[in-house]
């Protein structure tokens, strides 16, 4: 108990940090002004956009999730729907475990399974994003002439990015070994725990072994080619998403910047803020000014615009779906695998 409010608390410290380093050296009226202005007709193609990358992502979980079990199309809406609301409403990233341990509660699937699928999904999510950042990096648009500053922090991401190339690489080619060996691998990482605790050896035994299950659909082509397709879907969109955005602000930026961006957004997200405010604005006003002189009361806006179109639509359908699923906003704040599990397992 202690330590999860001591996680909360932390959450919106990090928050109120993060905000206050995104408002700073902004005109509050200007910005007002660059929202106000908005085509709203883009803004309503661009909030299209965004549920349609929601409708990928939730393909894409179904088929992640496959080897082990048949989801209901309608569960997966609904539990994805809860999860970015917990996500967008909750700190300390607690809506990363809404959304599996809904689907475990709804469906009766194996907790380990459903938290497992999550991890396979950001694997896919890190390798689609970048793949595009990698993209930017080697076919740069005109980025204009850039300061110090600017230099620098190209030149880290690069470092960065192209390290985390050759990380993910070999990890891609580890899982490969591990599918063969799996029984054998799950048994050397956990012996040592088994030592201390059986009961934790048997969990950790359980959840490694329903983890490369769900990897499994690397070894089968069709399941494999459908994720990665739906993968590149789902980035594609948001991608386009991000450019309609920038054309409702009248931004006149190259397609390809949006690699950038989007990259940016998503190491903010990174940060366990509550729908990972302050960082992810403050990654998308940093790329704009920093990288693309655009002025910096126009950028916030952007920012904050583009925020409420990725969380707003879809944390009004969670909540309206709450109540379909049995379920209070006070429970998305209790829920733990512990308590899913003895859900699952109760008649």
């Amino acid at each position: 108990m202690v330590r999860r409010a001591f996680r909360i608390g932390m959450s919106l410290v990090l928050m109120v940090a993060l905000v206050a380093a995104f408002l700073w050296n902004t005109d509050l009226r200007e910005v007002g002004r660059s929202l106000e202005s908005v085509n709203v007709g883009l803004i309503l193609i661009a909030i299209g956009l965004c549920l349609l990358s929601y409708y990928f992502r939730i393909l894409r979980w179904i088929l992640i999730l496959r080897p082990v079990a048949t989801v209901r199309h309608t569960t997966a809406i609904m539990a994805t729907a809860v999860g970015y609301t917990a996500m967008a409403l909750l700190p300390a990233r607690i809506g990363d475990l809404v959304r599996p341990l809904v689907l475990a509660k709804r469906d009766r699937l194996p907790v380990s399974a459903t938290l497992a699928s999550i991890l396979t999904e950001r694997i896919f999510d890190l390798w689609v994003v970048l793949l595009f950042f990698l993209a930017f990096l080697t076919w740069p648009p005109e980025l204009g002439r850039l300061n110090e500053d600017a230099d620098a922090a190209l030149s880290l991401m690069s470092i960065i990015g192209y390290g985390l190339a050759v990380g993910l690489i070999g990890l891609t080619i580890i899982l490969f070994g591990l599918f063969r060996y799996q029984e054998r691998f799950i048994g050397w990482i956990t012996s040592p725990i088994g030592r201390f605790s059986s009961r934790w050896q048997s969990a950790i035994s359980t959840f490694l072994d329903h983890f490369l299950t769900g990897l499994k659909i690397l070894q089968r082509p069709r399941d494999l080619l459908m994720t990665v397709a739906a993968s590149l879907l789902l980035w594609l969109v948001i991608y386009f998403q991000v450019a309609v955005t920038l054309a409702a602000f009248e931004i006149s930026v190259p397609f390809r910047a949006t690699y950038l961006l989007v990259t940016l957004s998503v190491l903010g997200l990174a940060i366990p803020t509550p729908g990972g405010v302050g960082g992810f604005h403050k990654g998308l006003q940093a790329g704009l000014t920093l990288f693309f002189a655009v002025p910096i009361d126009l950028a916030t806006g952007f920012a904050i615009a583009s925020h409420a179109i990725s969380f707003m639509p879809i944390a009004i359908i969670g909540m309206v779906c709450l109540p379909l699923l049995g379920l209070s906003f006070k429970d998305l704040t209790t829920m733990t695998p512990k308590t899913a599990d003895s859900e699952e397992s109760s008649p």
